[in-house]
């Protein structure tokens, strides 16, 4: 049965004495992004996974329920703060603005005024004002720690950037801009046209020259985007293309050999065909004269020299011994990291290479050559955490090495189901060599919790959880075109298809609309720019909505395309309510809402085959994926949830959680 917590801190604080927190072995949680149960126990099962199986043996393995939606932000969100959104306000990736009907970043959202500057010729200089601030709202869990006394330190904490105001050490995580303020924009320098179509990367068309006049060419010159030119923009003006400060990189190719040598500055690297140059310093000027120098890292990729020319340059990283802004807290402790793993670390939020994947730049052999890096760095940092870990501390750190690679490689064979059917984005040749791959990261995981097993000091306690599992992504599903096609969403003259940033929706006409990856919003009067729908129709709308959507079906077979409709008021509390969407939808497994959709795009039609290699995915129903727990100590119970784990750490400390928080402890007393 499960505990009343204000009993359970109670007991476990009589185990302490005298002032500050009691004297409890410290706790070590690893966050293991997109762990899924049945994957695991699998693996488990075949023996792959000695160290998971060992784990489970001593303390207990179960599923442990994730967020509605069972997206990384909101679910992690819930760890972070021990609440449901409703109390700290962060629903899904995409929130949006309910005047304009734009989608807007849950995690920053944009400032709503400007702010003052004045003029300086053609510098706009800010008079204060206008810094990124995070919308997540509630106690994380790390600060009450830290003030009962517990040294607590966060390594690439899910949704925590801009790092809220601690004394905590945090790092953060997903989320984390690179320097043009984006989520991960790669530069790809290439000789020859790409096919069209919207491309993630930016796409620099070079040309190879004959600088010695020899008849080879042996010369590539192109730039690499930083910062936005925040002092040449006016306030609240959106970047465009060619606003933002550039550094010149300059490629000099062998004459006999595929060996091209980079040039930055003063930084230089030397990669033959298919190498991986270290980290490159980069630095830009934001102010004349080098009085304010951003600096930045960048790693280069010699993908092909001759007879093409193709490199890839990664997404410019913050420099981790002195980013531009703050990534942790206290702004020092990125530098105390920084020396510690001996020089730079990836600090963009995701730097697995999936945008160069989803665009054909990339191969699955490039890919998972990034990847590889990827996870180096992560051991590094790893290493530095267990090394930084003494008796009675608490440590939180991620991973997220399983997320990414099933999102983008579920599509070769399916880890959870073996012998399912091929997915829509199946390729043969390359499915010959990354059919097991998603295995492999899973055993790699397991080698990581060997090192922590093996590292920790004896009596401490282990906590092993996943924010969600994961499905195939098989069919997506156009909301935005259901809604047309059942007459609650209106395109202007006529129009079968459209985009609601394109201005193309009558809201006169227009009752609901899609935002987001599980979000439908009512077009609601005094809310929305041009809300028509009153309070009155408000409830009866969203019954029909809901009845209607829980009836779509797909396929030969019928299969419900949903499996859950929920408002939004029946399954969150807390003060941020009226923010979320109206309805909460769960789409089945196998199902997905679709990018195009998720943006406002109205397409054509309603469901379709995903042959994106974005092939897995967990943005569905809660229950078809939920995440993973283990511990070293017996777990009490089972039908845990995510924020049970943030009740386990106050209870393991003794200490009582805010106000709002809906978990219980599970280990045993």
């Amino acid at each position: 049965m499960r505990r009343d917590l204000a009993a359970a801190a109670a007991a476990l604080a009589l185990l302490g004495c005298g002032d500050g927190p009691p004297a409890r072995p410290g706790v070590f949680v690893l966050g293991v992004d997109g762990m899924d149960p049945v994957i695991l126990q699998r693996l488990i099962d075949a023996g792959r996974l000695p160290h998971f199986q060992a784990l489970a043996g001593e303390g207990g393995f179960q599923a442990l329920g994730t967020s509605n939606p069972p997206q990384s932000p909101v679910a992690w969100s819930n760890f972070v703060t021990g609440m449901d959104p409703g109390g700290h306000g962060i629903f899904d990736f995409l929130h949006r603005d309910a005047k304009t009907y734009l989608p807007t970043s849950s995690a920053t959202p944009p400032p709503e005024d400007p702010p003052p500057y004045f003029a300086v010729g053609d510098y706009f200089i800010p008079l204060g004002g206008g810094d990124l601030i995070n919308n997540r709202t509630g106690q994380p869990w790390w600060d009450a720690l830290h003030a009962a006394g517990v040294t607590t330190e966060v390594y690439r904490i899910p949704g925590n950037y801009p790092p809220t105001p601690s004394e905590a050490r945090t790092l953060s995580g997903m989320g984390t801009v690179d320097m043009r303020g984006g989520y991960g924009v790669y530069t790809w320098f290439t000789d020859q046209p790409l096919p069209p179509g919207d491309k993630k990367g930016d796409i620099q068309l070079v040309t190879v020259e004959d600088y010695d006049l020899d008849g080879a060419g042996d010369t590539v010159r192109g730039t690499l985007k930083g910062a936005p030119d925040i002092f040449r923009l006016p306030p609240g003006q959106i970047p465009g293309d060619a606003d933002y400060l550039t550094a010149p990189v300059r490629f000099s190719l062998d004459p006999a050999e595929d060996v091209v040598l980079v040039e930055m500055g003063d930084a230089r690297a030397v990669l033959r065909e298919g190498e991986w140059s270290p980290w490159l310093p980069v630095s830009f000027d934001a102010l004349p004269a080098g009085l304010l120098p951003l600096g930045g890292a960048v790693r280069f990729y010699a993908k092909q020299l001759r007879p093409t020319f193709q490199v890839y340059a990664s997404p410019v990283n913050m420099a981790s011994d002195a980013p531009p802004q703050a990534i942790t807290t206290p702004d020092d402790f990125s530098g105390e990291v920084h020396d510690a793993m001996g020089g730079q670390f990836y600090t963009q939020g995701m730097p697995e290479e999936t945008n160069a994947l989803k665009d054909g730049t990339f191969d699955d052999d490039d890919y998972e050559s990034q990847v590889h890096r990827v996870m180096e760095d992560a051991e590094r940092m790893l290493e530095v955490a267990l090394d930084r870990f003494s008796p009675g501390d608490a440590t939180f750190f991620y991973l997220s090495d399983i997320d990414l690679q099933c999102h983008m490689l579920w599509r070769h064979g399916d880890p959870k189901t073996p012998g399912a059917p091929p997915h829509p984005a199946y390729d043969a040749a390359s499915a010959a060599h990354h059919a097991d791959d998603i295995e492999h990261y899973y055993e790699n995981v397991d080698r990581l919790l060997g090192e922590i097993r093996a590292g920790l000091p004896a009596g401490s306690l282990l906590l092993v959880m996943s924010d969600h599992g994961f499905q195939p992504f098989t069919r997506k599903v156009h909301l935005n075109a259901w809604l047309r096609d059942n007459g609650y969403l209106v395109l202007k003259g006529g129009k079968t298809t459209g985009h609601i940033a394109h201005g193309d929706v009558d809201w006169s006409r227009t009752r609901a609309y899609a935002i987001g990856f599980n979000g439908l919003y009512l077009n609601r009067a005094g809310r929305e720019g041009e809300g028509i729908v009153t309070d009155a129709e408000a409830g009866p709308l969203m019954d029909e909505l809901a009845a209607r959507l829980l009836a779509l079906t797909d396929g030969p077979a019928a299969t419900n395309a949903v499996l859950r409709v929920d408002r939004s008021t029946a399954v969150y509390s807390g003060p941020r309510v009226a923010e979320a969407p109206d309805l909460v939808i769960g789409f089945n497994a196998g199902f997905g809402h679709s990018d195009e959709s998720t943006l406002g795009e109205v397409p054509a039609v309603v469901v379709e085959d995903n042959t994106s290699r974005w092939s897995g995915n967990h943005l569905m129903a809660p229950e078809v994926v939920p995440g993973v727990l283990l511990a070293n100590r017996p777990i009490d119970g089972s039908g845990h949830e995510i924020t049970d784990v943030t009740a386990t750490l106050y209870a393991w400390f003794g200490l009582t959680p805010p106000a709002g928080s809906t978990g219980q402890p599970v280990l045993r007393p």
